[in-house]
């Protein structure tokens, strides 16, 4: 994990010049608090709390969402990766752009157009920092619900953030690991991720560059071969890995907190780093990965790695 954002994806954006405005500076009855954020807005009538990620979703609309990301990086350097020349070859078009005030902070709104299969899709951003870490706020719909696409355009001009409100950015997660088990340090949260090293550095600079990844997938997705869709995920990291099939075919059945999956090592093709996945699947599609990469070699952090996952736990209702 070279770069953690890269495994969520660059984000894109095009340079226009266009006015600012600023945010609503007070909270109304209205206003709902996205869990494990800082963040009130007033979402549209039909949204409600997502158990899938930080913000709220139509449940009748699978194509809908208000979405909350937050990215441990300087907001200058988050938003120097939204260049024109990397959106084009990603299906996305920027409609508008316009600069915003949002409390203490500087960002912008922006208007995008991006194509996926069959559909193309429009999403309002709002995105917002400072010099330790970035937010951003997207709301997606169908480009031919005009309708709904101004109702999340008004939802997210409502959003207010209360700077001082204490947040337990791991509140709003559906699972939980106890990273102590390996002598790992919680480092942030990106979506749905929880992000661990040993030294908090991004990237970790520590002997054994030891990183976990533990993630939830945002949607119910149905997966008819399980052990395929694994080695496929795996062929997806931007650095290459392949299977290590030392000991027999290279991934195995495993169980943790009564969900099924696999899991499997790998090594990169530099031969400098190792990896360890595994993927547990949940009733009804969706599942949860957790990626754990580390120097060749250094079996403790292999073992360290594998004992967090090994904590892994839903949470209840309750929690």
């Amino acid at each position: 994990m070279k770069n953690y954002y890269l495994l969520f994806g660059t984000l894109l954006l095009l340079q226009l010049a266009c006015f600012g405005q600023t945010l609503p500076e007070i909270l109304t009855q209205e206003h709902q608090l996205i869990k494990g954020t800082n963040i009130h807005l007033v979402p549209p009538p039909s949204f409600s709390a997502s158990d899938n990620f930080k913000g709220f979703q139509d449940p009748n609309d699978p194509y809908s969402m208000l979405m909350v990301v937050e990215i441990p990086g300087p907001f200058s350097e988050v938003t120097e990766g939204f260049k024109a020349e990397l959106m084009a070859p990603r299906g996305m078009q920027l409609l508008e752009k316009q600069s915003v005030t949002i409390g203490p902070y500087d960002g912008y709104l922006l208007q995008v157009d991006q194509a996926a299969g069959e559909f193309i899709f429009s999403k309002h951003i709002l995105i917002y920092g400072d010099e330790k870490a970035s937010t951003l706020l997207n709301a997606v719909f169908l480009k031919t619900d005009d309708k709904l696409g101004k109702a999340l355009r008004e939802s997210i001009m409502t959003t207010y953030i209360d700077t001082e409100l204490n947040v337990n950015p791991r509140a709003a997660l559906q699972y939980q690991v106890d990273e102590t088990q390996g002598k790992l340090l919680f480092h942030s949260v990106i979506g749905n991720a929880m992000l661990f090293n040993r030294d908090l550095k991004t990237p970790t600079e520590s002997t054994d560059k030891a990183a976990l990844i533990v993630d939830q997938s945002f949607n119910e997705v149905e997966v008819n071969d399980r052990e395929a869709f694994c080695l496929e995920r795996l062929a997806k990291f931007n650095d290459p890995y392949t299977l290590n099939t030392s000991n027999g075919k290279g991934i195995e059945a495993i169980e943790i907190d009564g969900l099924p999956g696999y899991e499997l090592r790998a090594t990169s093709t530099t031969g400098e780093e190792e990896l360890l996945q595994v993927i547990l699947f949940t009733e009804g599609g969706g599942y949860y990965i957790l990626v754990g990469t580390y120097q060749k070699g250094y079996n403790e952090a292999y073992q360290d790695i594998r004992r967090v996952m090994m904590t892994f736990q839903r949470k209840s209702n309750e929690e």
